[in-house]
């Protein structure tokens, strides 16, 4: 475009010099047409601007990770007027997605319209931005560039895979003298939190016998003197300082393998706390199989933020609940100051377990330290599932 208005200005500065000096109807017609020229061009430019039109979609709604979906994008001329020049960009080239939607150039004979069709497979579980970024038209002359801008990219979610556990080792119970105190935001759904499923171990005296003749399933209540097994899982959602990619692999692993933990819990009736942090500590309660869609909806949505650490959220939480349970930890950053508060946590009382999913494959082999602190966990009681990138879930959390 550079050189096309070069040489643009070279010519209207000839045409002024030659009816300057020879003055008469042809240099001034040279004159006036090398001025009226790019004008009439930018004029075509605008109409084109404004009159073309687009439509976008995906063909699925509902994405889990792993389907192909097909993006659609049709760009039309409804006009009688040659399209010359459409540059076409688009949201996602920072995404997994970048290798499907590269730069579109092309043109548009009258009457006619074309269409891009992309398949993106969803590797990863999380929210993406798809879709026309902007267009750019340029007129016949190459002098002209006018930019139409989409401020609103289209929004995919691609929700995680629910990995089923036929087994995962938690405590079933614990002593009674302790009591709640819950400070932040609560929510709680379904209402048989006195009721679950039979675990292998349970004393049939729990056996509520109404109830399971009902289903077909054993089921137990809540034995006196004990409380029921629940569980706390509680979410690392702080970014790593990694690329996009790693960091978007990685943030995959870790709410696949707490969906799968807390769809286990929720299937064997055993009440679920799901504990994270986005503006405030986040504390919401499902107690039976019936709660999980909400537990799962809201798992799917959490974004990874830079900043609050899960060592802080441990140790508002465990100051603020004196109810004793199993405390699930998903994290991928594990350093000395979250074993300190895992040691804390463990000899007050409640059974941690650590589910760290290990970046190593990004950052350049074993961490001396991290293992350190892995067979430190080890030592105090509490349980460490270490699962590498290409580690099965499935393998490691039944293991």
């Amino acid at each position: 475009m550079t050189l096309n208005r070069v040489i643009y200005g070279c010519l209207l500065f000839l045409s002024f010099l030659f009816a300057y000096f020879y003055g008469g109807v042809v240099p001034y017609m040279l004159l006036f047409t090398a001025i009226m020229l790019p004008l009439l061009s930018l004029a075509y430019t605008l109409i084109i601007y404004y009159r073309f039109k687009y439509f976008q979609e995906v063909d699925k709604k509902f994405i889990i990770k792993g389907d192909t979906v097909n993006y659609n994008f049709i760009v039309s001329n409804e006009d009688f007027m040659f399209y010359p020049y459409i540059k076409v960009t688009f949201y996602g080239t920072e995404t997994i997605f970048a290798e499907q939607f590269r730069t579109k150039l092309f043109s548009l004979q009258p009457y006619s319209s074309k269409t891009f069709t992309f398949k993106l497979h969803c590797k990863y579980s999380g929210n993406y931005e798809i879709g026309v970024k902007e267009f750019e038209f340029e007129d016949f002359l190459g002098i002209f560039k006018l930019t139409y801008r989409e401020p609103f990219p289209l929004l995919i979610q691609v929700y995680p895979r629910v990995i089923i556990l036929n087994r995962f080792k938690l405590k079933m119970d614990f002593p009674t003298e302790f009591y709640s105190s819950l400070t932040s935001r609560y929510e709680d759904i379904g209402t048989l939190d006195d009721i679950r499923k039979y675990t292998y171990g349970d004393n049939l005296k729990k056996v509520h016998w109404k109830l399971t003749a009902k289903l077909n399933e054993l089921m137990v209540r809540k034995f006196q003197g004990t409380i029921e097994a629940s569980a706390v899982i509680m979410l690392d959602l702080k970014k790593s300082n990694l690329s996009y990619e790693q960091n978007t692999i990685i943030e995959d692993k870790l709410i696949e393998s707490a969906i799968s933990v807390a769809h286990y819990c929720l299937q064997s009736w055993i009440p679920i706390n799901l504990v994270y942090y986005i503006k405030e500590i986040v504390n919401i309660r499902a107690v039976n199989p019936y709660g999980f869609q909400y537990i799962y909806d809201n798992m799917a949505q959490v974004r990874f933020i830079d900043g609050f650490k899960i060592s802080d959220i441990l140790s508002v939480y465990t100051k603020n609940n004196v109810v004793k349970s199993n405390l699930l930890i998903f994290t991928a950053d594990l350093n000395y100051e979250l074993y300190e508060n895992i040691y804390n946590t463990t000899f007050s009382g409640f059974n941690v377990i650590l589910v760290y999913i290990s970046p190593e494959e990004f950052t350049g082999g074993v961490n001396k330290e991290t293992e350190n602190i892995i067979r430190n966990i080890h030592k105090i009681g509490a349980s460490v599932y270490k699962l590498n990138i290409k580690d099965d879930i499935k393998s490691v959390l039944e293991g």
